[in-house]
């Protein structure tokens, strides 16, 4: 029970500390629609997808090796230093290179990938960012795999409210725009690099140096992991890159506000998944049938408070947006319940994958699901997008979604059946986007561009109900 408490309290610091660095864009919906056109918004939204994209080029996914290859090098110092030291120089060193063909082919990437932005001063930023957020990324992989989750959350908060400070000063008083935003993000990574070394250091987990035993070792783990990292993070960039080619900028601002409710969801589940993997890496090593139960019991638990946050989102995000944004904004709400309806069939995908991260063979095999899940939702982007705008790219993305679960499920049943059972997954999920189906009905086909008290009072009824069905179902756990 101990085990397990830690998890859930992880999973809590994990989650709370995660949404406000990686979630920072919602919660500054009122101030950036505020100062920030749609355009300025889709800018802002297009490069970090890029980022997204680039963070695990230039880092070969070595941030999943940090965090697996911990609980092999814990117990000799000497070595998790080393270990730490190269993963941080060769990422350096990569990333570096990485920028340099960037400045180089500038023209290539703007006639690719940026239309209508210009390269001088915002692809630069985002350029130069890019090795400093690399090395952000790697440092809280580091916290994660050695389980300090209460100082991760009191380093995650310091960021995100210099980040607030940053950007209110350059888009509100100095009327910066997108390059306020993203000038704002560059500063605080490298404040956040030097505070890295310095917290590396002083307790003793670094030895800077490539050492080329470790990095290969490393990198025969992270570069199969690659495909599957990547994959993902191209198709939302490459969704954001067809709207904004067939439609404008503005357009992917109003996917980009969707899709911030849809983060939301996602990085709970990053988060939670993050406390839950080591944990469930040590029930593994056990080798008892108890601690397999204990594995899919608290797997369902957490797929109850999963279904709980897609209840939330999906049922008022209407009436959030239209509080917290600007009336350009108001239409980005009607595309949410289908990227909800996505996030809750990937929630069933983050419980199969960790079989397969745990054995290191099968690692290398989720490129399978999640190239070809990922493929799929570009291509289907590609022809949806242009007669259906960012519609057309949340059907392309749900139906990708479902084909990586039913990959990732076959595989792992391949390697080991710990108990886990889709159908036992779906009776939590589906009953959940059905309440909320539901609960829609009058956004839909009455209200949908106006607040109203009646149909906020019936959505509120619907989750209630949704509450006593969880209950009745479920209280025995």
């Amino acid at each position: 029970m101990g085990a397990k408490r830690k998890v859930l309290e992880n999973s809590f610091l994990y989650t709370f500390s995660a949404l406000l660095v990686k979630a920072i864009g919602f919660f500054l919906l009122p101030v950036y629609t505020l100062f920030l056109t749609p355009k300025d918004y889709g800018i802002i939204n297009l490069i970090n997808s890029f980022t997204q994209v680039a963070i695990f080029i230039v880092a070969f996914s070595l941030y999943s090796a940090v965090i697996r290859f911990y609980a092999d090098y814990k117990d000799d110092r000497e070595k998790l230093k080393r270990f730490y030291g190269t993963v941080i120089t060769f990422i350096f060193i990569s990333s570096s290179a990485f920028v340099s063909l960037g400045l180089i082919f500038n023209n290539v990437l703007i006639s690719w990938f940026f239309k209508g932005i210009f390269f001088y001063p915002i692809v630069l930023i985002a350029l130069l960012n890019l090795t400093f957020f690399s090395l952000h990324t790697i440092h809280q992989s580091i916290l994660q795999g050695m389980q300090q989750g209460k100082k991760l959350t009191i380093i995650n908060l310091s960021v995100f409210s210099l980040q607030v400070c940053l950007n209110l000063f350059f888009i509100g008083v100095l009327k910066l725009g997108a390059v306020g935003v993203l000038l704002a993000t560059f500063i605080i990574n490298i404040g956040y690099f030097i505070y890295m070394v310095f917290d590396l250091t002083k307790n003793n987990l670094i030895t800077f140096c490539v050492d080329m035993k470790i990095l290969r070792e490393a990198l025969s783990y992270s570069v199969p992991i690659m495909p599957h990292n990547l994959s993902t993070h191209i198709a939302s960039f490459a969704s954001r890159v067809f709207i904004n080619n067939s439609g404008t900028l503005a357009l992917v601002g109003l996917y980009s506000i969707a899709s911030q409710f849809g983060l939301l969801i996602d990085t709970v589940q990053a988060s939670v998944n993050k406390a839950f993997a080591p944990w469930f890496y040590d029930m593994m090593n056990t080798s008892k049938e108890e601690s397999k139960k204990d594995v899919v019991s608290l797997s369902h638990f957490l797929l109850i408070l999963y279904s709980l946050l897609y209840m939330g989102i999906g049922l008022f995000s209407q009436e959030v947006i239209i509080i917290m944004t600007n009336e350009r904004y108001l239409m980005a709400w009607t595309v949410i319940p289908i990227l909800v309806i996505g996030f809750s069939v990937k929630s069933i995908y983050y419980f199969y994958v960790n079989i397969l991260f745990y054995y290191k063979n099968a690692s290398r095999k989720i490129f399978i699901a999640t190239i070809t899940g990922s493929f799929s939702d570009i291509v289907l982007a590609f022809v949806l997008v242009p007669r259906y705008g960012m519609y057309g790219a949340a059907v392309a993305f749900l139906i990708a979604k479902i084909i990586i679960v039913a990959i990732v499920v076959f595989i792992s049943k391949k390697y080991n059946d710990i108990g886990y059972r889709v159908t036992g997954m779906l009776k939590i999920v589906v009953p959940s986007l059905l309440f909320m189906g539901g609960g829609l009905y009058f956004s839909y086909s009455k209200y949908m561009t106006v607040f109203s008290w009646i149909n906020l009072l019936f959505k509120s009824g619907i989750l209630i109900t949704y509450l006593v069905y969880l209950y009745l179902i479920n209280r025995k756990m």
